[in-house]
């Protein structure tokens, strides 16, 4: 077979080997050997090409990532096809690129300090993908074990980045393997370092999952689905009618010892509620009268929230201007919490998604954000959103809860910082409808899983429209509820107090990878330049 075609089969069968992994109907193990033709491609390119090696190189891998975002993120489409369009074109691009100087680390300094680098080069890249205006984290390698927690309970100690290192360094022992069976110099003892690398991990976490014990600590939590189209939602279907529907499920299972009731993302006002306006409103009044009754109930629910600012150094660059008035206003995604004890405490949501939350290079991009973007995962603007993290209180129980908002839930490192401020349990405030009955929203709860085993705290997940669940520290789901029905879901999760490894440290991986590769590239140009002077 010409190498070329040859090629292209293997680059094809790279994409379809990833995509037939995921979540949360794939193979997961299948990725122990997605990585093998696209390497393979690699070190054939390397030993016989002559010219525009590179170029050769990049042509079939994109390929390979070009299909793995499309049959993984299909589902984009559903929302916002143009959105679709960049986000997996550029994902598939960021991720070939890293193979490109992969690549080109193998040519100058060799096989051995090539493949050192494959794994420094896409570590730093998920963990720099994490942190800028066109984040998209979906396809972290790590997430392709979210369906199958028995076999990472070790992610408390790496986060899911670890599993990016586990898959990496598997694929490249099992391509070695292949390569000496094909080149006639295998010997038996070549099979120890692929098992022992498969195996040893998930020994371990089968361990820690079948020993694993929640210190009984539990408090009692009522989700509300209130399955509402994600489409009506913002325009169709007045605010007091959904608040009225919202409440008359939650309320049919929440008792005097009942310590929260949990609500999705925007579930109340989500048409908006000026800040000087919100303890004035109909619905504020409405929570505050039960919780002045059940001193033990608190209502932690998501809600469309508006700032106004005056003019001055304050005023952050989201906000818009009024048109007839010198004053600005911003719009945030926040969760509330309301309480016999407190007037209120409130979070932004900020970790936005890029498009509808948060327009990306916006000075560029702004006059074509809704033709880019439609609406991908809520409303259109440049949302604002806070600095820090902020845990609601539970004067009751001395507790602290992490108001998680959707998106955010994709970000391990992110939500490490709710907890290291005291966060004992995870709420999770979600409207994940915008995609249909696909993958999307499945994805999403199954990255959920990680969180918890990556914190050992216990998740209440309130979704609009499902799946809303408990989630258990070991990554458990519990009491899922249907997809597209209206229900009501009340149970008991554990607090825990303590901090894992990975809780302590964050994405400790990505920083030292970030600093290995930037330390190999130079290296590279500088033995490059060297080679070119003195040939």
């Amino acid at each position: 077979m010409n190498a070329w075609y040859h090629h292209l089969f293997l680059a094809i069968l790279s994409g379809i080997l990833l995509s037939i992994s995921w979540p949360v109907n794939g193979i997961p193990f299948l990725v122990f050997f997605a990585f093998i033709p696209i390497l393979y491609i690699g070190y054939s390119i390397q030993k016989t090409c002559m010219s525009r090696c590179g170029l050769r190189f990049f042509a079939h891998i994109y390929l390979a990532f070009f299909l793995w975002n499309l049959f993984t993120t299909y589902w984009i489409f559903f929302s916002s096809p143009e959105g679709a369009y960049l986000a997996i074109l550029v994902n598939a691009l960021l991720m070939a690129l890293i193979w490109v100087l992969y690549f080109y680390t193998y040519k100058v300094l060799g096989k051995k300090v090539g493949y050192i680098s494959l794994i420094a080069y896409w570590l730093a890249f998920e963990f720099l993908h994490l942190d800028w205006d066109l984040s998209w984290p979906w396809l972290m390698l790590g997430n392709v074990f979210a369906s199958r927690v028995e076999v990472i309970q070790w992610y408390e100690w790496t986060g899911n980045t670890g599993g990016t290192i586990w898959i990496l360094i598997v694929n490249i022992s099992l391509l070695e393997l292949f390569l000496s069976i094909s080149e006639k110099r295998f010997i038996p003892r070549q099979l120890i370092l692929p098992l022992l690398l498969i195996m040893v991990p998930i020994m371990y976490s089968l361990l820690r999952y079948y020993t694993y014990e929640e210190k009984k600590d539990p408090i009692s939590v009522v989700l509300v689905q209130p399955n509402i189209d994600p489409w009506d939602k913002f325009g169709g279907i007045p605010a007091a009618q959904q608040f009225q529907h919202l409440m008359s499920l939650g309320l049919s299972k929440a008792d005097s010892l009942s310590d929260y009731v949990i609500t999705p993302e925007t579930s109340v006002f989500p048409y908006g509620v000026w800040d000087h306006e919100l303890m004035q409103t109909q619905e504020y009044n409405f929570l505050k009268a039960i919780t002045n009754r059940w001193h033990n109930l608190h209502f932690i629910v998501g809600i469309s929230h508006l700032q106004i600012f005056e003019p001055g150094a304050d005023v952050p660059s989201t906000a818009e201007k009024f048109h007839n008035k010198d004053l600005y206003y911003d719009d945030h995604n926040s969760a509330l919490q309301i309480d016999f004890y407190h007037d209120y405490q409130i979070y932004h949501k900020s970790k936005l998604v890029p498009g509808p939350e948060m327009m990306p290079f916006a000075q560029i991009l702004k006059p074509v954000q809704y033709k880019l973007f439609g609406k991908l995962g809520g409303q259109i603007g440049d949302m604002g959103t806070q600095k820090d993290r902020t845990v609601f209180y539970n004067s009751v129980r001395d507790i602290y809860a992490a108001p998680v908002i959707c998106y955010e839930s994709i970000y391990g490192g992110f939500i490490t910082e709710y907890i290291r401020k005291g966060a004992a349990f995870i709420s999770i405030s979600t409207n994940d409808a915008w995609w249909g009955d696909s993958p999307g929203y499945k994805q999403l709860l199954a990255y959920t899983r990680l969180r918890a085993i990556e914190t050992r705290r216990s998740i209440a997940r309130a979704a609009n429209t499902g799946i809303s669940c408990f989630i258990n520290q070991r990554g458990d789901i519990l009491q899922p509820t249907r997809f597209w029905t209206d229900d009501v879901v009340k149970g008991e999760i554990n607090l825990n107090h303590q901090l894992t490894f990975y809780v302590r440290y964050g994405d400790y991986l990505g920083r030292i990878a970030v600093l290995t590769s930037s330390l190999i590239l130079v290296y590279a140009f500088i033995r490059a330049f060297l080679n070119k002077r003195n040939a």
